[in-house]
């Protein structure tokens, strides 16, 4: 597959690389650090300047929490990459709208479409433009270590409803097994509780009849619900001690090193946990995933979806190189060799096929059996509803507001944004 790439790369440089002047393309990811994500960013960057003489194009990896506080002030100075990650919804469209990004101009968008996931590329763009282009699809789901839920006596495939979830947490605090490992001190993991529950509360019509503001907006019974069955969990004490003090990626450290039955995080803790443990991390062998439960008289389904599109967008002021590396850095060949090698679910249709690793599978068929696509809320708010969101998450876990107080936060938020 690596040979496929680099002779993908080589013709790239054939065809671009007279044409373009010496230029440094910029590219500010979030972290990767960790195998074989990272690598095959790096594989892509070294072959492509191999292949394209008159360009050097530089990688640079941020710890996700300090890219999303940095990255606005990034944008408004000298030091803006060429590229960037991006996890598309409101927070993009503020860029857009602010005028940090370029638009793709439209024949190379149109020459993209053919290769690129049409859905994927729908969300890197915004009133008629695209600015980038797509790379993976993700999914929130309920991991469980095998070994652990078997030490704490439960059977979390039996998992269908929010009770039936309380319960196994239940079971496990008493058998003195930790239940949850979270990494609270980064909020946003928390707000995956929030979120999920809000929408198996409320369905699809509900959330954007909130965004809206329509019924009350966000202050009304089903956010003051959703608040409230989430205060259910935090209740139990189910996460591990210190958890407000535990970051996503120490976090993802312990669930790796076996710390819980339960994680609920994207398809990207696979190789996450793996990168931070302290012992190699858990095998495929001894991870479970199950789709988020429903709650008892909620409009939402079980196959309704919270996660993300992401890709990379590109800068107003980045050179046409950018450009051209991005359309290899995210393309057809290197998402199958992504497919291939189990680094992350591609979204480009070519690969889509070529996912072998049992776990993103999973991922994937929960994907494919999607209702409804939820984009992350604290992207698809934008920065500052989204932020409250994940504020509120963290503050529900910590005792330091109600659910009502919550709900009306967000609809004072949301009105005043």
């Amino acid at each position: 597959m690596k040979k496929l790439l680099t002779t993908c790369l080589i013709a790239s440089g054939l065809m671009a690389g007279s044409a373009i002047a010496a230029e440094t393309v910029k590219v500010l990811s979030i972290n990767r650090d960790m195998e074989p994500w990272k690598q095959l960013y790096l594989d892509v960057v070294e072959e492509y300047n191999k292949a394209n003489p008159g360009v050097t194009v530089e990688v640079e990896f941020m710890e996700d929490e300090a890219f999303k506080q940095k990255l606005p002030t990034l944008l408004q100075s000298d030091a803006a990459p060429d590229l960037f990650f991006s996890w598309s919804g409101g927070v993009f469209y503020e860029q857009a709208d602010q005028g940090f990004l370029r638009p793709i101009p439209d024949e190379v968008a149109a020459e993209w479409k053919k290769d690129l996931s049409a859905g994927g590329m729908a969300a890197l763009s915004y009133n008629g433009k695209f600015y980038g282009a797509p790379e993976a699809s993700q999914n929130v789901a309920i991991w469980y270590n095998k070994d652990m839920a078997r030490k704490a006596g439960v059977d979390p495939t039996s998992i269908k409803t929010w009770d039936d979830f309380l319960d196994q947490v239940r079971t496990a605090k008493e058998a003195g097994v930790t239940p949850i490992i979270v990494g609270g001190q980064d909020k946003w993991p928390l707000h995956f509780y929030y979120s999920l529950l809000a929408m198996r509360i409320m369905g699809e019509e509900g959330l954007r009849a909130s965004a809206a503001g329509e019924n009350g907006g966000f202050d009304n019974d089903d956010w003051v619900r959703a608040g409230k069955e989430y205060m259910r969990l935090i209740e139990l004490e189910p996460f591990q001690e210190g958890f407000m003090g535990v970051k996503y990626d120490a976090a993802t450290g312990l669930w790796g090193d076996g710390g819980a039955v339960f994680t609920l995080m994207g398809d990207w803790d696979l190789g996450a946990q793996r990168a931070a443990a302290s012992n190699g991390g858990l095998s495929n062998e001894q991870l479970g995933v199950v789709p988020f439960p429903t709650v008892d008289g909620g409009k939402g389904k079980a196959t309704d979806t919270l996660g993300g599109a992401s890709g990379f967008v590109v800068t107003r002021n980045a050179p046409d190189a950018a450009i051209d590396f991005l359309k290899v850095f995210m393309g057809p060949e290197a998402q199958k060799r992504a497919a291939a090698e189990g680094v992350y679910i591609p979204t480009a249709p070519s690969a889509g096929g070529l996912v072998e690793d049992s776990i993103l599978k999973q991922f994937a068929a929960i994907g494919g059996a999607s209702t409804y696509h939820q984009l992350f809320l604290d992207q698809f708010f934008g920065s500052t509803l989204g932020g409250a969101i994940n504020d509120v998450s963290a503050q529900m876990a910590t005792g330091d507001i109600t659910p009502e107080e919550a709900a009306k936060l967000l609809e004072e938020t949301r009105q005043f944004q």
